[in-house]
């Protein structure tokens, strides 16, 4: 059974990266000034883009960002140990990304330098993506899928419905979400989270995984404009591996919890992070291991 990552409730990955359009709609875009090759496994855009455009970009509010941690755990429905558990620590402007389970990786989500640097443990190499070129990339991918079925099929089109209290559904071919959100203390919590799921979406265009973000981007844009956090998700995935793209099936629930400020195994995360990005070895993208 494969293990499965969720950055907070910012997108799910199988460990493998299995999700892919067909070769029609990869678009092929370098990703950092001087970088030799260009990514070959760039295959999905974010509409999502437009849709925050329309109520003010989550990742271009200035805010003073409050320092909570964020533990997510994944179980495979009927059973009570999870599949993985995944950390997220939020610490004066840069964001950890921390897979428990599988602690090989480390993805930092760096806000004030506008960079996101992925940490690779067992060959201690390092590789910077620029977000803003992760925001050219984005906007390009989407542009190339105009066919009306397939932006159905990617959920680009999805619709979040409300049912009250808090709670939201969104639906689109072989998916369904049902997320209940909570109120966190204070606002800049729930932006802070909307800039994480916002970022490690737009991640996914260049290292896929798992479903297209797409519409996990539209339900991080409803629970953002409510102020919420999602804290229990359901998921169902059914897809049936048309027009190219792999077969899919899970049912699996999501919990998230926080904890204000940062306690003593968080910060020596932290420093471990801060460590590896000063001494391990930067590599291009094509070097890094995938």
């Amino acid at each position: 059974m494969p293990k499965l990552n969720w950055m907070g409730p910012a997108m799910l990955s199988f460990s493998a990266p299995i999700g892919h359009l067909p070769t029609s709609v990869r678009p092929r875009l370098p990703l950092a000034r001087g970088w030799k090759s260009w990514i070959s496994g760039l295959i999905w855009g974010l509409t999502v883009l437009l849709v925050l455009l329309s109520g003010g970009s989550v990742t271009a509010q200035k805010i003073e960002l409050p320092n909570f941690t964020l533990t997510t755990k994944i179980y495979f429905a009927g059973e009570r140990k999870p599949n993985s558990v995944h950390k997220n620590i939020f610490h004066e402007g840069v964001i950890y990304s921390v897979p428990e389970s599988d602690p090989r990786f480390l993805t930092v989500f760096d806000l004030n330098q506008s960079v996101i640097v992925l940490l690779d443990r067992q060959t201690k190499t390092r590789c910077s993506v620029p977000m803003d070129l992760l925001t050219q990339a984005a906007a390009r991918a989407d542009a190339m899928v105009t066919d009306p079925e397939q932006r159905e099929s990617l959920g680009m089109n999805a619709k979040v419905r409300s049912l009250g209290n808090h709670r939201y559904e969104m639906t689109y071919p072989g998916v369904r979400y049902e997320v209940e959100g909570v109120v966190p203390p204070s606002p800049a919590m729930a932006i802070a989270n909307a800039q994480l799921v916002d970022w490690a979406c737009r991640l996914n265009i260049a290292r896929p995984r798992g479903l297209p973000p797409f519409g996990r981007m539209r339900l991080n844009d409803e629970l953002w404009k409510q102020s919420l956090i999602g804290v229990k998700t359901k998921l169902t995935i059914d897809r049936q591996g048309a027009n190219g793209e792999p077969v899919m099936k899970a049912n699996l629930n999501i919990e998230s919890t926080w904890t204000d400020g940062i306690d003593d195994a968080a910060q020596r995360q932290i420093d471990q992070a801060m460590g590896y990005r000063v001494v391990y070895k930067q590599v291009d993208w094509k070097e890094f291991a995938d």
